[in-house]
């Protein structure tokens, strides 16, 4: 039965030709070549066998030097990522060392500004003191000149 309504086709098979009386012999017939395409086939056969082979030994060669080199590269690497992971490792501790050393270096910034502070106020009460001696002994001189003139007067 058609699916969708499809008539089925027949093939008719296709008669293959007679054959003819020469190409009935019992030899396969050799191709009309003459010693110089023979020639010429060999030497590209033998040409091309040799590009491959130099080709392979190129790209073994390309491969060991660069294979070498990745090799030394990769050495190199692995040499520079210890020595980042020490240093780095040295550096993080370090720097945690510095943030627990904060709270003492504030310290040491604070005994630094009040020792400051305490030879400021030193140095004004110094001041200060030597004002005050300058003027009492001031005062005692015009006391004295004063003294002096009233002795002057009375005599």
């Amino acid at each position: 039965m058609p699916i969708f309504g499809m008539a089925r086709k027949t093939i008719k098979p296709i008669s293959s030709p007679s054959p003819s009386p020469r190409n009935s012999t019992a030899e396969p017939k050799r191709p009309g070549t003459s010693g110089t395409e023979l020639l010429l086939t060999t030497n590209r056969r033998t040409a091309s066998a040799q590009l491959r082979a130099a080709q392979r030994a190129e790209q073994a060669y390309k491969a060991k030097k660069r294979s070498a080199s990745a090799a030394q590269h990769r050495s190199d690497a692995a040499q520079h990522f210890k020595k980042c992971g020490r240093e780095g490792k040295e550096g993080v501790k370090s720097c945690w060392m510095g943030v627990k050393a904060v709270p003492w270096m504030m310290r040491e910034w604070r005994e630094r500004r009040q020792e400051k502070n305490e030879k400021r106020a030193v140095e004004r009460y110094l001041e200060k003191k030597r004002k005050m001696e300058e003027r009492i002994e001031r005062q005692q001189r015009e006391k004295s000149a004063m003294s002096e003139r009233e002795e002057d007067a009375e005599e």
